[in-house]
C-alpha cells in the first residue's frame, strides 16, 4: 500500500474528531494513548488540529492523518 492509499484510507474511516485514547483504536494498536500523551508532552505528535476539552485531547483527521503518514517509513 503506498502513503497516497493508506492516506486515502485513513481518511475515509476515520471520524472527523478522535480522543486520544481512539487513537490506539484506530490505529490497530500501531499508536497506544500513552505514547500519544509522551509525543503531545515533547512537541513530536500532531499539533496542528490538536484541541482539549475539559481533561480529553482530541485531534482532527486531517492534521492527524497528515502527521501519522508524515511519521511512517517504508519497510523497503
Amino acid at each position: 500500500m503506498t502513503k497516497e492509499e493508506l492516506k486515502e484510507h485513513l481518511l475515509n474511516t476515520l471520524p472527523p474528531v478522535l480522543c486520544r485514547q481512539g487513537v490506539e483504536k484506530y490505529t490497530g494498536g500501531l499508536i497506544k494513548a500513552q505514547t500519544m500523551r509522551r509525543m503531545d508532552c515533547q512537541g513530536t505528535g500532531p499539533l496542528e488540529g490538536r484541541f482539549k476539552r475539559n481533561r480529553k485531547v482530541f485531534y482532527t483527521r486531517e492534521p492527524f492523518v497528515d502527521w501519522f503518514i508524515e511519521e511512517s517509513s517504508p519497510l523497503v
